[in-house]
């Protein structure tokens, strides 16, 4: 478990004086499936005093961990915290029984808004997001089959609330101390549903409480009074609309008393009197839970299994003719492992990538004396122990001033409020009680104690590309050296699925790909490639989208896929010259409403643009070493095809509405550019599998003098930790709230076209049109810090849909956040 950094906040020296506010409150964290972190504060993190006024609420990107945002500020205690499964929702609930739901305005990162709240003057333990119904993991039996399809099992599970026709609902659900359940459920109609249940018989006292999803879609819920002598009660609940109206469903379930009572019971001294924490293994199996009790000397960790045994009869009630023996489903004691220390902390993995019984996890647990220790579930094996200590990290002058002052809460640190794992499993992300943030590296579970391999690293971004999760985490974990091979690999893997199973996956595959190349100094080309690609196919995507056959019953292929197999076909004549083509097509058969074809100016000049910028680039290229950003296309025999029907298809739609016709900056007027694109494209795809002949290279060290050739922006800059200042520094990194550090800034050489002019404005790295040299009202990713508008003009319906395509995340799979430098 390595350390990779940390989170600090700046106190300034009379603040330092005052040590009344560093045990105050307790902080709560939350990692969402998109590896932004939602946490609490007591007090502001802009405010260097730590005077405490209110509880804040802050959501950050674990890449850019510095720039906390805040949600809200709140008067009463935050007690639980929770994203929803796509990261754009948060739940809110305090100790007065207030649940708030937040939500993204816009998707970014730094705008929220309230969607509903409710109060039920409840103290709220513990509360969770429905179910939708959808888990996918590896299946163990086919780990070596090459397809996903075959090799990922879509598991039967059910939705926690099912609307008509089985459709998944959005709500949450909560537990009190009173064993009160509450129930609110989010409908598609903006209509707000809510209900109340008793969790058991009576009102009871509850302490600690956990939660799980059952196949079934019920709820699993496991509750202590927080006393070592008392039994832990458990329950399903379950969940049905009936006409607008939620039934909550409340059934006792199996129960146990700790294994740690068993020294009361014997006559000797108690050793542990309260239970501080219990969590199931797993929040998708409800197989088995860990429980800690702590006490005068120290504390203790006990696993408990759920387990089926076969029931037993009295020998008068045996009856011969019965087959099979009945069996009932009882807890049992598996391990356990104590500790001089007290616990203060547990974290364990929200779900697993196996398929497995049971599925290989960690249980991570810290504890007062500043330490955190790893277990493996199997026999509560150690697999690492590490110290935490903010006092070590600090550099600054106010450390300093700390440490000649003698003041031990600096040097020894803050001790762990909360922890939470990725959804990966590959990091932790840790929080003190000052609300500074620790972020650990995790060795994989399938191999403890050693690194990550490029085998495990492989079988998680698959994993990541199937369900939709979040890699940076994955990233986090890779060596450098292992990068390009772990590439080449996934790539490999890639290209073995069937061609359907490729166009659907391919966007974020490449956005995989590019964000594990910008992590190397020299793969910035490489990433301008993937950008570059998935620019080009949702573009291709989206052009082909508006053509429709005239006579649908005539046809067995659209216009797209005609046009497709003239241009692959070696009969054609003069497949050199565009116009020739064109007589081979039906016109009629690509005709567009001439406003559609005007709103999609920017996106066939981006073709127009990268034709050209491909080929001005392969003169300077050499066989195995591609030294411009996006100039490893003009090798791909897809991507020139690409480019080739699409300028077919710009040169129709120029003789509907030429407003769609690209700008070009040419030395002669007669020069027709797009049928020279065109003719050198198809002279690079007939030469991609060899060297490009001489005359094909002096045409294209022709084009700068032919026209001018615009450099394209591809996003190929990597910002934050995920980055190649990374590896060039010291772990662990030291961060400070609302403060850039200067020591992840890195220079990336870029290579430029002779003859070309630089850009001196920025680019919307969605829409393609220029943004100004300094715009205001513009979204950055987080990942790449590519620029775009937050908000276009007036739009037809293609527009609209192309924008839609990029408005929860970025091309290259970051998230976006409101510029905070436009606001001012």
């Amino acid at each position: 478990m390595d350390h990779i950094y940390s989170v600090l906040r700046r106190i300034t020296p009379v603040a330092s004086t005052n040590t009344d506010w560093i045990t105050e409150g307790k902080s709560v964290i939350s990692v969402s499936s998109k590896n932004t972190v939602a946490f609490t504060s007591t007090t502001d993190l802009r405010d260097g005093t730590a005077k405490i006024s209110k509880i804040h609420v802050y959501v950050a990107d674990l890449n850019m961990p510095w720039e906390a945002y805040e949600v809200l500020s709140h008067n009463e205690d935050i007690t639980c915290l929770e994203w929803d499964i796509s990261a754009t929702k948060l739940l809110i609930a305090d100790a007065v029984g207030c649940i708030q739901v937040w939500g993204m305005k816009d998707f970014l990162l730094n705008e929220w808004a309230q969607i509903t709240s409710t109060v039920y003057e409840e103290y709220i333990l513990a509360a969770a997001w429905f179910h939708n119904g959808k888990k996918i993991a590896l299946n163990m039996e086919k780990k070596d089959n090459p397809l996903y399809l075959e090799k990922y099992s879509f598991i039967r599970f059910g939705p926690s609330v099912k609307q008509f026709g089985g459709k998944p609902s959005e709500g949450l659900i909560a537990i009190t101390t009173t064993g009160m359940v509450f129930v609110l459920i989010l409908q598609s109609d903006g209509n707000i549903i809510t209900a109340a249940e008793l969790l058991g018989q009576f009102r009871s006292k509850i302490k600690v409480v956990d939660l799980c999803y059952a196949k079934s879609g019920d709820f699993l819920v496991v509750t202590t009074d927080g006393l070592v002598q008392s039994s832990v009660h458990c329950y399903r609940v379950g969940l049905k609309v009936v006409q607008d109206e939620c039934i909550i469903t409340c059934e006792p379930f199996s129960s146990f008393f700790l294994n740690c009572h068993a020294t009361c019971l014997s006559g000797e001294k108690q050793a542990y009197t309260k239970v501080t924490h219990l969590k199931f293994i797993l929040r998708e199996a409800a197989d088995a839970v860990v429980i800690t009790a702590s006490g005068p000397s120290g504390s203790t960790v006990e696993l408990w299994e759920l387990r089926e045994k076969p029931v037993t009869f009295h020998k008068m009630f045996n009856n011969v003719s019965l087959e099979r023996q009945p069996k009932t489903v009882v807890w049992q004691h598996h391990t356990s492992s104590t500790s001089p220390s007290a616990v203060v902390a547990m974290a364990t993995p929200r779900l697993s990538i196996y398929d497995a019984s049971p599925p290989p996890s960690y249980i991570l647990v810290a504890y007062k004396d500043n330490s955190i220790k790893c277990f493996y579930r199997e026999s509560l094996q150690l697999a690492c122990n590490i110290s935490v200590n903010t006092g070590t990290h600090r550099r600054d002058e106010h450390s300093m001033y700390s440490h000649q002052q003698g003041m031990k809460q600096y040097l020894h640190g803050a001790p762990i409020s909360d922890m939470q794992l990725s959804w990966t499993g590959c990091t932790l992300v840790a929080i003190d009680s000052l609300s500074q943030l620790f972020l650990y590296r995790l060795c994989p579970v399938t191999d403890i104690g050693g690194p990550m391999t490029t085998s495990y690293a492989l079988t998680v971004l698959e994993y990541c590309l199937m369900t939709g999760t979040d890699w940076w985490d994955v990233v986090l974990s890779l060596r450098p050296g292992w990068i390009e091979n772990l590439c080449e690999k996934f790539t490999d893997s890639f290209n073995r699925q069937p061609a359907a199973a490729q166009q659907g996956w391919i966007s974020r595959y490449l956005s995989i790909k590019g964000s594990l190349y910008r992590c190397l100094s020299n793969g910035l080309a490489k990433a301008g490639d993937c950008h570059a690609l998935v620019m080009l196919n949702a573009i291709a995507a989206a052009m082909k989208s508006l053509l429709r056959p005239r006579d649908l019953s005539s046809q067995d292929k659209g216009p797209a896929e005609n046009l497709s197999a003239i241009l692959n076909s070696k009969d054609t004549e003069g497949i050199y010259q565009m116009d020739k083509v064109l007589l081979h097509l039906e016109s009629k058969e690509f005709t567009v409403e001439p406003p559609i074809l005007q709103s999609l100016q920017h996106l066939t000049q981006w073709v127009a643009d990268c034709a050209l910028y491909l080929l001005a680039t392969l003169p300077y290229q050499s066989p195995n070493h591609n030294r411009y950003p996006g100039g490893g296309l003009v090798s791909d025999p897809k991507a020139l095809n690409t480019l080739r029907e699409l300028l077919v298809i710009i040169r129709i739609w120029s003789l509907l509405n030429e407003s769609c016709l690209p700008v070009f900056t040419k030395m002669a007027e007669s020069l027709d550019v797009l049928s020279l694109l065109f003719k050198l494209l198809t002279k690079a795809l007939l030469s991609h599998s060899s060297k490009p002949d001489d005359s094909l290279l002096d045409d294209c060290s022709l084009l700068p003098n032919q026209v001018l050739v615009p450099i394209i922006e591809l996003g190929t800059q990597a910002f934050g930790v995920a980055s190649p200042a990374l590896f060039m520094n010291s772990l662990p990194l030291q961060f400070e709230y609302h403060s850039q550090p200067e020591f992840l800034r890195y220079n990336s050489k870029v290579h430029t076209i002779e003859g070309t002019i630089p850009q001196n404005h920025k680019t919307d790295i969605v829409r393609h049109v220029s943004l100004g040299r300094s715009p205001s009202h513009v979204r950055q990713c987080t990942r790449c810090y590519s620029t775009s508008m937050v908000k276009a003009g007036v739009r037809s319906a293609a527009t609209r849909a192309w924008d839609q395509r990029w408005l929860r995340c970025c091309p290259c799979g970051g998230q976006w956040q409101f510029n905070v430098t436009s606001k001012s």
